[in-house]
């Protein structure tokens, strides 16, 4: 009885650790994370229009 609990128990303990570091192995290799405050609407912008192939038809109203 107290065998199987424990094998459970182990069981248990060792996928957390694996999700854990599998989790952890996953955030650190994303790049695209942005830190508050520091987010560029036109380089965001560029990058969609650039990924889509479209053409941006806000560049000519504006007077820059």
């Amino acid at each position: 009885m107290w065998e199987t609990i424990l094998a459970f128990v182990l069981l248990f303990l060792i996928l957390s650790v694996c999700l854990w570091f599998f989790i952890r192995q996953s955030v650190r290799k994303r790049h695209d994370v942005i830190a508050p405050g520091k987010f560029d609407f036109d380089a965001f912008k560029a990058r969609e229009i650039n990924r889509r192939g479209i053409h941006d038809r806000t560049r000519f109203g504006n007077k820059h």
